[in-house]
Formats: structure tokens, sequence, C-alpha cells
């Protein structure tokens, strides 16, 4: 074996010589086998750049060369037990048998002890020699913990047993010892002059017997990466047991550490620095900072200093966190990329669908999984539009009881969605049934198929469908594991293996910016790297010890039994070399970039490897002069320049500048008659002064008063005007319907509670008044009635209505009894000459003179004293809002039914002959208490009441509909639309003379 080594930018030239100096003949056939299939693409188009061509040089990774010793191998095979659910189901099922059943089969404790089955197997560990190494060697440390590391052999050699005897399938382990056995007679390898390895610094046990038995039957040429460099640590001990100490080699490095330059051979080491002027720190507010640097940076890059797309890439230790904001951001800055981006299901619509679906009924048919069941285009069912408005119009808000007791109570009730939701229960159920996995498998796909309308794919929906419906028939192959799916199980494991499905997206345009994470960039090389993230905890990343296969049990397998395994806590060493080979990949600029703070907003620490960085190449992270990336969006865009900034980011760098903006959107040739419209408008908007038709001011508001004042004026429309006189120009001038709210499971809401009271009360009085019992009964009595009330209305089934469960309603239902009764007793014994007669009375009043206006409303009750001839009005009320002084609440607290429903009590014509006695309200939720408006106060009150009923009602008229922010904001339903957070908008509402006439009238 002839071995040579250096670190990547050397290793590469070493190979490059080669190739120019070994290949005299352009038909000799080479092999080369990578560490990747990046590091091959970067070797292939090296040799293509200088060489003019690299044919038949043919390049492959480890894992592509076992396939093809396999498939050369004589005779049929199986095809490989896939590293899916599968095996995850072998493993929980392997966790669940006697003997092996120690601990939990948790989810997550498979997943970890499948990862340390794969360690362990590509170790080539053999059971039956772990087993004797337990019996017999003196170890105190296994003495004392020995027995994990036995049950996990147990688990090992039994995994082994049953990877080889499920029908259909074959372990690697046998194709790989299939390829073994091919490789010394391979028509394959054999016809190749040179066989070379390269960029492997360290190997599984599996790998390295391929490549001992390569090159026990073939001159083979290494190039490994390794030099003796703190960062090459982790390296170091494969590289002098496999490489070094089966060849000599030739030490190839040349101390090439590109942008680093001196710099990069004190990195790590304590001693020495240097200065890298093609280092450049970089401090940004987040991640979104850190790429909109890069972006603008790469513009300028290549349109001021000549550089290509191509000989720019963005390396972070992880790509997940930086790919959506990467893509959005390169997009719009039109930056071409050669990625490839990973998404797990539930990132495509498509896979939301799927999961909704299956899920409905582990979520209890709540509401929110439902509706988006329903409006997502891939459902198959024509009248999914109607169902839509049908559920958003619902009351119901989780579980199959409330569909079927409140669904048909909503308007425009179409039957046909409470039979789809009963027929996807039935189904559902049906799945969760114990039953053979083959039958389980093949309802799961029929209730998908019979739900997605297939004529709606598009794009990647048909890749995406594709695998699920795959994904749902590989449960039939679980009958090699055990027969039949216990109940629920079926679900659990589609759900589980659904939510393990991820996709590829690519954006590989040739010629672009390359993005990738640091394990894909070793060995890759550029003019110029942005490195990001350089963080605590994600560069490096912590790498917590195997919880399963412990470092100790590593060393021993390792260190003692001389199989290849890596102990966990080595990764700390590695992300120190996958740094070393990121930071070097630039040859001529590293831009090494971090956060202030993460995502939630709180302060991150800059990565020890960035202090080590900055140390070894002479750079103060504090320094003045370092770039800065702020977090303010309007600092970002003016320090990025204009002639790099997108339309959306130019837009909004000139209307920071209002005065000169439209003619700066004119130059730029950005002013459409949108944006003309939009400056005007908020030119608008950012004056002083008066009202203006944006804070709702409009021509005349004589159509809807017109409307209104037809039915008449409410109290809690009133009320509502008092409040925001925007509000209820969305409310009622524009009739934007105010949606209602589901109900809940687990209480009956406020509103459902009084009408409940004001039912069970009519009743009650309305039997006293007609039998004359009003002050004839004892407190016994009285609650007998009161039962009788309650019954009429509700029994114990009555939760249905409510759509609340059982045992709720018969909490609710005592409590309301218990409260009704403390109510009516007190009640009754204040009453004193007064009877209740008349109960929930549609009333109204014409206009009249004194106010020109209708009002109309719904009266509780009015008592009668008959021998008097007076009237008193009552008005229940669930809670007590207001004071005593219910004429002055009026005002404050705009509570208008004490005032209006006498004015309007005065004007019927059942009263005429009585006179008022005043009006009350009474609340009935934390006991009895009543407030009287006298009439004496309502004398008193009247003609400023009636002025105050004149403005609000005149500001209709007039079209003066400004906002009134107040703590009532919070719960309304129109704040997305309204302007209350802004200054001047608001400003001009407080100063403005209708704004200080409505305060002033409340005061």
């Amino acid at each position: 074996m002839k071995l040579f080594y250096a670190h990547y930018p050397s290793l590469e030239d070493a190979f490059v010589r080669l190739v120019r100096t070994e290949r005299r003949d352009a038909l000799s056939r080479w092999l080369v086998v990578c560490s990747s299939s990046f590091v091959a693409g970067r070797l292939k188009n090296r040799l293509a750049r200088e060489l003019g061509a690299a044919a038949n040089i043919y390049f492959m990774t480890g894992g592509a060369l076992v396939s093809e010793l396999d498939a050369e191998a004589p005779g049929e095979v199986l095809p490989l037990l896939p590293q899916d659910n599968l095996r995850d189901f072998l493993i929980k099922n392997l966790l669940a048998e006697p003997g092996l059943d120690r601990y939990p089969s948790s989810r997550g404790f498979v997943q970890a002890v499948k990862s340390s089955l794969r360690d362990l197997a590509d170790s080539l560990a053999d059971p039956d020699v772990l087993d004797e190494h337990l019996r017999t060697a003196p170890d105190a440390v296994l003495e004392q913990d020995g027995e994990r590391l036995a049950w996990f052999n147990r688990v090992y050699r039994r995994y082994r047993e049953r990877e080889d005897s499920i029908p259909g399938f074959r372990s690697y382990q046998a194709a790989f010892e299939r390829a073994l056995g091919q490789a010394e007679h391979s028509a394959f390898l054999q016809s190749f002059s040179k066989i070379i390895f390269y960029g492997f610094y360290d190997m599984p046990g599996r790998q390295l017997e391929l490549l001992n038995r390569v090159r026990a039957a073939y001159p083979v040429t290494v190039f490994a990466p390794y030099i003796k460099h703190p960062a090459y640590r982790f390296a170091k001990k494969f590289f002098e047991t496999n490489w070094l100490g089966a060849s000599g080699g030739e030490d190839a490095e040349a101390g090439r550490f590109g942008a680093l330059g001196k710099s990069g051979g004190f990195l790590f080491s304590p001693e020495g620095s240097a200065d890298a002027p093609g280092v450049q720190v970089v401090s940004a507010a987040d991640a979104k900072g850190e790429v909109f640097y890069a972006a603008k940076e790469i513009l300028r890059l290549v349109e001021k200093e000549g550089y290509r797309f191509s000989d720019i890439a963005v390396i972070a230790r992880s790509a997940a966190p930086y790919q959506d904001e990467l893509r959005r951001a390169f997009k719009a800055n039109c930056i071409p990329l050669d990625a490839s981006f990973a998404y797990a299901l539930q990132k495509f619509p498509l896979g939301v669908f799927c999961l909704n679906l299956f899920s409905l009924a582990a979520n209890g048919f709540d509401r929110e999984t439902v509706q988006a069941v329903v409006s997502s285009p891939y459902f198959k069912r024509t009248e999914k539009y109607k169902w839509r408005a049908l559920i958003t119009r619902s009351l119901v808000s989780r579980d199959f009881s409330q569909w079927l007791d409140l669904l048909p109570q909503t308007k425009n009730y179409d039957p046909g969605l409470l039979d789809w939701l009963t027929e996807t229960k039935r189904r559902l159920e049906a799945l969760d049934a114990p039953q053979r996995w083959q039958k389980g498998a093949e309802l799961a796909l029929a209730l998908l198929e019979d739900n997605t309308d297939q004529s709606a794919l598009e794009g990647k929906d048909g890749e995406i469908y594709r695998a699920v419906c795959d994904k749902i028939k590989s449960l039939a192959a679980y009958e090699a594991v055990r027969k039949n799916a216990g109940a629920g199980e079926l679900v659990r494991e589609l759900a589980d293996a659904l939510a393990a499905l991820s996709f590829n997206e690519a954006e590989a345009v040739r010629g672009g910016v390359t993005f990738t994470d640091a394990s894909r960039a070793r060995g890759l090389s550029f003019k110029a790297v942005f490195l990001l993230g350089l963080n605590d905890k994600s560069f490096p990343l912590i790498t917590p010890e195997d919880p399963v296969l412990r470092d100790y049990y590593r060393y021993v397998l390792r260190d003692v039994l001389g199989y290849w395994i890596n102990q966990s806590l080595d990764r700390a060493d590695e992300e120190r070399l996958l740094f070393f080979a990121a930071a070097t990949a630039a040859t001529d600029k590293l831009y090494a970039l971090y956060a202030r703070a993460g995502a939630d907003g709180k302060a991150a620490v800059p990565s020890v490897y960035l202090a080590e960085l900055a140390r070894a190449a002479n750079l103060n992270l504090q320094a003045d002069d370092a770039p800065r990336v702020s977090g303010r969006l309007s600092e970002r865009i003016a320090a990025a320049g204009n002639e790099f900034l997108t339309p959306k980011e130019m837009s909004y760098a000139v209307i920071l500048h209002p005065a000169s903006a439209r003619k700066n959107y004119e130059r730029a040739g950005l002013l459409s008659g949108g944006v003309s419209r939009a400056l005007s408008a908020a030119a608008e908007l950012s004056k002083s002064g008066a009202l203006t038709d944006f804070d709702g001011m409009i021509q005349s508001g004589a159509e809807i008063f017109a409307r209104e004042n037809k039915t008449g004026f409410s109290p809690s429309a009133l009320q509502e005007l008092g409040q925001c006189p925007m509000k209820y120009f969305f409310d009622k001038g524009l009739r934007l319907a105010e949606p209602d709210e589901p109900l809940s499971r687990r209480e009956l809401s406020p509103d459902r509670r009084g009408t409940a009271y004001h039912e069970i009360l009519k009743d009650f009085y309305e039997e006293l008044y007609q039998k004359g019992l009003t002050h004839e009964l004892f407190d016994s009595a009285a609650l007998e009635y009161l039962r009788r009330a309650v019954e009429k209305h509700y029994d114990k089934t009555s939760y249905r209505a409510f759509g609340i469960y059982p045992v709720v309603w018969e909490l609710v239902l005592k409590d309301m009894e218990e409260k009704l009764s403390a109510f009516v007793l007190e009640d009754l014994r204040h009453l004193g000459p007064f009877t209740p007669a008349k109960f929930e009375i549609p009333v109204s009043c014409e206009p009249t003179d004194e106010l020109p206006v209708r009002l109309r409303g719904i009266i509780d009750r009015v008592d009668v004293d008959e021998k008097a001839k007076t009237f008193c009005v009552a008005d229940y009320k669930s809670s007590r809002k207001g004071t005593k002084d219910l004429a002055s609440d009026l005002f404050k607290h705009l509570i208008f039914q004490p005032f209006v429903y006498v004015f309007i009590a005065l004007h019927l014509k059942e009263l005429e002959g009585y006179t008022s006695a005043g009006s009350c309200l009474l609340s009935i939720n934390k006991g009895y208490d009543r407030r009287d408006l006298t009439p004496e106060a309502f004398e008193a009150v009247r003609g400023r009441a009636v002025r105050f009923l004149n403005l609000l009602t005149g500001m209709i008229q007039d079209g003066t509909f400004f906002l009134n922010p107040s703590d009532l904001c919070a719960y309304c339903p129109y704040a997305a639309i309204c302007r209350r957070d802004s200054f001047k908008s608001l400003l001009r509402a407080r100063k403005s003379a209708a704004g200080r006439s409505l305060e002033e009238a409340r005061q």
C-alpha cells in the first residue's frame, strides 16, 4: 500500500500530481473510492478543469463499492432490510422479549438502541468474543457495571439472528460478507490499473475490513487527511494504527491553510499567532442578520471583485437552522444556489393533510384538525368549501360528541359533514382494532385514497404522495416480526413512520453558491467561505455520551478486543477537525459569523472555536471597526448600500424618508399605481390635525344610521358605539361578522349560562304570577317551583346542547341551581309590594322630539305594584360590573340598560296608567346583589342622558367613527385591521372635536 498524507488542500494537490505524473495512458482505468460524494465531485471537477478530462477515472463512495461487489457476486439476492420504521419495529419487539426487557421501550430509547447496534455492527464485533471477555477478563469496572453491557450484547446477538430471519429481506452484514467474498476475484476491481482510497481519516471496522481485503489482493494507494496538528487529534490513533502502521507513507503537506495563512498552524495550539488579513469576524444580531450579511457581501464580491458565484460557499455546522432563511434571502437577492435541502413530511401541505387525517381520532376530533383536513386543497369531497364555512360557524371545540350535539344546531347545517365525520371515525376505529398488519395497511391506504384528491397533486406532491402510500404499505412487512397489531398500535406505528419521512429539495444551479454543513464540506475548497453560527452549543455541537453503549464499553471493544469503534466523547475532537477543515476551505477570504442573540431573543455566546480563531489570527472580537450587523432592519439596509438592495429593501429604505419617497421610488423604477396610492395614504396618516378619511371619517353615515334606526338601537349597540366608534363601524357599518367562539368541553360559556338563567327565571316567576303565589310561599315551596323550572329546560342529558362533558354538566347544573336558589329566595324577600308580572318582553320606542331615534331591547322583567299603579324594570346580570351609582355608570361604564329600559317602558301602551318606580340591576353569579336607579335619579340624569344618546347617534349620522383604544382592545375581533398602534392616528382621534366631545360627555 502506498500512502500520502496531508491536510485537505495539500492532499488534493498531491492527488492531482499523482494523476498528472503516473497516468500516461488515457485509456487506463483508475478507481477512486472517496469518503463522500462531495469529495468525489470536487476531485472530478478539478481534474476536468486542470487536465481537460477525467475519462476512465471512476469515483465512488465506500458504500457504493460494497453495493457494486455485492451485485457482481453470482446468484440472486433479496433486498436489504431497510433502516426505517421496520427496523425500529424489530428492535422494539426485541426489547420486549423475556430477558431483554430490562428497560421500557419508548420511541427515544428504541432510537438510541438502534444507533448503538449500528455502531456495534459496523465494528464487526463478535458477541461470543464479548461474552467470553465479560466472563473471564479481570476488569474492576465491568465487575461493577458489566451487567448492562452483557444485556446489550444479548440484544445484539438476538438482533443479528432476527435480521437474518426476516422473510423477504437480508441483513447488511450478509451483503457485506458477500461483497468481501467477491473482492479477491472481482472482475470489476481487476479492470482497474490503480485503486485509490481518498479522504478517510477514520473508518468503522466494517469499512476498514473492506479496505484490508481489497489491499490484500490489489495494489492500493491511500490519500489520508492527516498532519501533526492539534486539530487532527481525533484522527491520530486511526492514522498511526491503520495507515502509518501499514506503510511509512509520504508527508505531502505544503503548509497550505488558505485564508488563515500562517495562523492556521497556530490554531488550537496554545503558543504562537500570526496575522490573517483574509479573515474577518462578523457579529450579527441574530441568524437572519448572519444570512443578510452573507447575501450582501456575496453580491459585492461578485460585482466588485470579480468572484464567480461558484467560488463561494456558505457553511454551517448544521444547515437546518439556516436553510429556510437562506433560501428566502438568496432568492430575493437573485443569488443562485447549488445546494440540497431536507424537510420533514410536516413541512409540506400534503404531508400536513396526511398527518392530520390519520390523527383525527388521536386529537379527539378537535375543531382545528377537522377544519385543517376539510380546508385542505387535497381533500377529495366536493362539498369541502361549504363544510369549511359550516365548521367556522359551528360552536364545536373538540370531541366527537360535540359534533353530534352541536353541528345540527348550526345555521345552514349539511348532514353530509356529520356523515363523513361518522364514517371517518368508524374507519379510524377499525384501524385501532387488533388485526393483521397486512389488513390494517390496506384499510389505512384505502382511507387515504378515498379522501385525497389526486387531481390536485402538483410538482413535488406526486413524490410525497407515493412515499406516504409506500410507507403505509410497508406496514404489511411488520408481519415478519409479529403477525398481529395490538389495539391502537397500527395508527401509532403509522404516525411514527410518517413523521420520520423526509424529502430533499434541490436548488442545484450549475455555478451557484454552495451551501452545506461542516461534515459535507470536508475536503472542499473555495475562494471565499462564510462560516455561519459560530456560537456556543452550535459549533462545536455538544455530543453526549451514548446512554446504551457507554464510552468505557467502547474503550474495551476498541483498545482491548481490537474492534474499531470510536468513543462518543471522541466526537468532541472531531468537532475541532470539522472546524479546522471548514475554516481552511477558504483560500482567499474567510468570514466567521456569530449571532449576538438566539431565536428566542436571549443573548448568545460566541463559540470557543471563534475565540481560538481570533487568538490565532490576532483579531479583536470587540474592536470598534469589526463588522457588526444591526438588529434593526433600517440600519442593516443603510449599511448595505443601495446598489445591493432588493426591490423590497429598496422600498423600505425609500419610505424611511417620506419627503423624498415619491421621487426616489420613481428614480428606482418602483412607482407603480399601488405604490403611488400607498404613498399618498402614508402622507395623510403621518399628518397631525383634523380627522381624515383614514380615521373612520366617511362622507355621510346617513345610510348606516337609517338602517340601524329602522330596527332600533339596543343598549349593547349603544355601549359598543360609546366604547369605540371604529369598532361599531366595523361591526354595524361594514357588517364584519364577529366569529362565534367554539364551546369548551370543560366549562359553560358565560353567554350560555346567562341564557339558561333567563329561561329558568322567566318560567319560575311566570308560574308564581299566574298562580298568585309570589308573596305566599315558604322558602321550601319556592325552591320546589324553582326545581320545576329548571327541569322544564334542563336535565342530565342537556350537556349535548352545550357540547360539554357530562360530568362537567352535572357540576355546572348543580352550581346554577345553587346560585339561583340563593338568588330567588333573596329576591322574593326584596320585592316589597311589587310582583314580577311581565317577562322577557321585546320592546321598542319610536323617535320623539326629545330623542329622535328608535330604541329597542328585551326587558328581562317588569315588576308591578297594582295598588300604587307603579312599575319597576329589572335586568338580570350574570356578573357585577360598575358601581352602586347607576346614574353615573351610564356615562363612566356605559351601562345603558337601567336608563334606556325605563325610557322605553314609559312609552309602552301596556304600561299606560302606571308610573315608573325606577329600574334595578340584579346580579346572580356571586350571590344576590341589587342596584337601583330610582325615579328621582332617572329624572335627574334624563336630560344629560338624552343629550349623550343624541351625541352618540349623531356621530353615526355625521359619519364619525374614530378609534378609541382601551383595555377592551385585547378582546376586539378587529384588532388586525385597526390602526390603534399608529401614534398619529391615535393623536388625531384624541385631539379631535368629536373625541373631546365624547370624552367630556362621559366625565
